[in-house]
């Protein structure tokens, strides 16, 4: 799952940069961490949609989650304030928003994004930017829902 993470994360920063190369938005480290928010939301959003045994779900959330902080925060303080972030992100905001009848959840995503990478509430200034995020936000979350679909077609988690 790391990996996938890697390859998700790899390709927003790239293609983020390469994107909004005439903006030039540089990337801080507070910004980076909104950033990896993003595949790591995605990949847990998979990994709920396509796991019915909780007890399944949450050992494997657990352990990517932990993998993909150690791998990217060698510092436990750094460590804790991601992991803290993340919390907070999915709770307080992300959440409201993740629910299969939702329409709009690639541009709300977006805009919440934008709300935290630019430090400000979004109002309109930055569209191409929320549109970019929130359809890479998604999919992600399509392209890993597929390939751990076709992992349990074959195999059983255990």
């Amino acid at each position: 799952m790391v990996d996938f993470f890697d390859v998700g994360y790899g390709s927003l920063v790239v293609n983020f940069k390469d994107t909004f190369k005439d903006l030039k938005i540089s990337i801080k480290k507070e910004q980076d961490k909104e950033l990896l928010i993003v595949p790591m939301l995605a990949i847990t959003q998979a990994v709920l949609m396509t796991f019915k045994d909780m007890s399944k779900t949450e050992a494997i959330l657990s352990k990517f989650q932990l993998d993909v902080v150690n791998q990217y925060f060698k510092d436990e303080i750094e460590r804790n304030k991601f992991k803290e972030l993340f919390s907070k992100r999915c709770r307080d905001e992300y959440s409201e928003i993740l629910n299969p009848e939702n329409k709009d959840l690639g541009i709300q995503f977006g805009q919440i994004f934008c709300n935290h990478f630019f430090g400000k509430k979004e109002d309109g200034s930055h569209f191409a930017v929320m549109m970019f995020v929130g359809m890479s936000f998604l999919n992600q979350i399509v392209e890993t829902k597929k390939f751990l679909d076709e992992i349990l077609s074959k195999y059983e988690v255990i």
